[in-house]
């Protein structure tokens, strides 16, 4: 299932891709409330509440009568939302050696919506990566990656197969930070048999949009952990 973006969300978002794109450092501020709308096409109640969001996270500061300011050192976001990393990388540190137990690759052209996901002009070759991995004769993982085929032109059969962070650092292309949505997933029937498992067991759908340092999109990512065996821990504020 794919769950679309609201205005704050996309807001957040492109605020976020202004940052790099502008090469903005911390105590620099943003334009006003009024410019950013006008930027980004969109009312300025969506904008102020992207901005709160993002005071949140402590990524903006508004000073009353001064501005929007960035709070953080842009070239450290990544790190400062979360701890970014492959599925690849978290089994490594778990001591477990991921293989693959299922690859597909197709490549396809951007309808309308993932032209709007990707920043990309409708009809733009993208290529569709789906991987079933797991360890010991178990899919604990189900991945799906879609990005536009110009980056992945130097890739290998090896580079396909295993982490895609490390296959795009190869080419060039250093995904830096991620926008992540947590989904809670109980899969259907077609899935569990997809997947190899008897039983129905709920599953944690995270789905990216990765940005490389000078704000471009990468990839759009769906990627289904197996509950028993990943969890995350988020650090929550109370503010």
């Amino acid at each position: 299932m794919i769950v679309r973006e609201n205005l704050v969300d996309q807001a957040k978002k492109h605020i976020l891709e202004y940052i790099f794109k502008e090469n903005l450092s911390k105590g620099d501020r943003l334009p006003s409330i009024e410019q950013l709308a006008s930027i980004f096409s969109v009312g300025r109640s969506t904008i102020r509440e992207a901005i709160r969001s993002l005071e949140q996270l402590h990524i903006l500061e508004t000073v009353q009568g001064k501005g929007t300011f960035v709070t953080v050192d842009p070239s450290s976001l990544g790190r400062d939302i979360s701890q970014l990393r492959s599925v690849t990388e978290m089994a490594q540190e778990s001591g477990i050696t991921l293989v693959n137990f299922w690859v597909s690759r197709e490549e396809i052209l951007a309808d309308d919506f993932l032209a709007q996901k990707l920043e990309v002009e409708v009809g733009a070759p993208l290529v569709f990566l789906q991987r079933i991995r797991g360890f010991e004769g178990e899919a604990i993982v189900y991945l799906e990656d879609i990005l536009p085929k110009k980056y992945t032109l130097t890739f290998s059969e090896e580079d396909w197969n295993g982490s895609l962070f490390q296959a795009l650092e190869k080419s060039g292309v250093k995904v830096v930070f991620s926008w992540a949505k947590i989904i809670p997933y109980i899969p259907d029937s077609a899935f569990l048999k997809k997947m190899g498992l008897k039983q129905r067991v709920p599953f944690l759908l995270l789905q990216h949009l990765h940005y490389d340092a000078r704000g471009r999109i990468i990839a759009f990512s769906k990627d289904y952990y197996h509950s028993g065996f990943f969890h995350f821990e988020v650090l929550r504020r109370r503010l």
